[in-house]
């Protein structure tokens, strides 16, 4: 992959994370709290493949991109582990809100998530923007 495909794919990613978390806000305003915790989870998963691309690694899988997050900007100290529990709960609240009809969320519970979505999107802004894939 060349550096300009790297790029447009990255912000490519980055606009999808956007707008997938102008989604869950609007879910959780329509009282949609188990699409709106989904839609979250998958704003960050965008955003996940965003901070991959930049070190020039594309996952395959949801699982794979978290792990690959941990190897590669946790472990090497440029994000703290802190955020790899949020973004198990993250991912495991997405399955229960996709696949669980018997969870019920509440709206308190889809803006605890999207609350945790946003303090993942705020750290993955500023590396992409420090180290200049981003404006």
């Amino acid at each position: 992959m060349t550096d300009d495909n790297k790029r447009r794919n990255l912000r490519d990613e980055v606009a999808r994370a956007a707008d997938a978390l102008r989604a869950s806000e609007a879910l959780v305003g329509l009282g949609l709290h188990a699409d709106a915790v989904s839609r979250a989870y998958y704003g960050v998963f965008h955003l996940l493949r965003a901070l991959l691309l930049s070190r020039g690694v594309e996952p395959k899988t949801h699982g794979g991109a978290i792990h690959l997050f941990n190897t590669e900007l946790v472990r090497a100290g440029l994000f703290p582990s802190s955020h790899n529990r949020l973004l198990a709960g993250l991912q495991r609240a997405r399955e229960l809100a996709d696949y669980d009809a018997a969870v019920v969320f509440s709206e308190q519970d889809a803006r605890a998530e999207l609350a945790e979505a946003r303090e993942l999107e705020k750290a993955a802004l500023e590396h992409l923007r420090g180290e200049g894939w981003i404006p």
